[in-house]
C-alpha cells in the first residue's frame, strides 16, 4: 500500500489524532504489503541468494585450482561470517517495529533511524569489499602463488609488470565505482525507498 492511498483512506474529520495514529499503526503492522514487511521479505529473499551464490563462490576457490587459492576462500568465509550479526540485528529490528501493540511514535522514529544506519553500513561495506576481494584475489594469483596457479608473476621489475599492475589496478578502481552506483541502486530498491515511506508515514502521524 503506497503512501498516497493511504492519505485517501484515513479518517481526517471526527477522528482523535490518537484513533488516526493507530490506524497508520495498524498499517505499518500488516503483513502483506507495508514496507516493513517488504523490507522483510527483501532481507529473506537476499539472504537465500548470498548464501547460495556467496557460499558457492567460497567453496570454489577452496577446491579450484587443486587448493592453492584457499586462502581466498578463508578471506570471504571470515567476511561472511561478520555479516551474520548484521541480518540477524536487521531483522530483529524488523520484526520489532512490525509490533503494532509494541510501537509509540517516539520509540518508531528511532526504530527507524537505527535501521537508516544499518542500510548506510551495508551500502558502504559492500562497496568497499569489492574492491578488496579483487585486489586479494589478484595478489594470491599474479603475487603470492602465481607458479602454483600457473599465472606470470607480475612485479614491478618484472618485464610487464609494472604496466601490467598499473593496468589491473586502473580494473579494479573503474569496476568498484560501476559497483559502488550498483550497490547503490540495489540496496534503495530492496530497502531505501520503504525507509523513505516509513518516514512519510511517521511524519503524517506527527502531524
Amino acid at each position: 500500500m503506497d503512501l498516497e492511498q493511504l492519505k485517501t483512506i484515513w479518517p481526517r474529520e471526527g477522528t482523535s489524532p490518537q484513533k488516526q495514529d493507530e490506524y497508520l499503526l495498524s498499517l505499518l503492522g500488516k503483513r502483506s504489503n507495508s514496507p516493513i514487511a517488504r523490507m522483510k521479505r527483501n532481507l529473506r529473499f537476499e539472504l537465500v541468494a548470498i548464501i547460495i551464490l556467496y557460499g558457492a563462490s567460497t567453496i570454489y576457490y577452496f577446491f579450484a585450482f587443486d587448493g592453492k587459492m584457499s586462502e581466498l576462500s578463508w578471506i570471504m568465509l571470515g567476511i561472511g561470517l561478520l555479516f551474520i550479526p548484521y541480518y540477524y540485528r536487521k531483522n530483529k529490528l524488523l520484526n520489532e517495529m512490525q509490533c503494532v501493540s509494541c510501537q509509540v511514535k517516539s520509540h518508531l522514529s528511532r526504530q527507524l533511524k537505527t535501521l537508516e544506519k544499518y542500510v548506510r553500513f551495508y551500502l558502504i561495506s559492500g562497496s568497499v569489499l569489492v574492491p578488496l576481494i579483487m585486489l586479494a584475489a589478484g595478489y594470491v594469483s599474479l603475487i603470492l602463488y602465481p607458479a602454483k596457479i600457473k599465472t606470470p608473476k607480475l612485479l614491478p621489475d618484472t618485464p610487464g609488470g609494472q604496466q601490467f599492475i598499473y593496468f589491473f589496478l586502473l580494473f579494479v578502481l573503474v569496476f568498484s565505482v560501476a559497483a559502488h552506483f550498483a550497490n547503490k541502486w540495489y540496496v534503495h530498491k530492496l530497502y531505501g525507498r520503504h525507509i523513505s515511506k516509513l518516514k512519510s508515514i511517521v511524519s503524517e502521524m506527527s502531524d
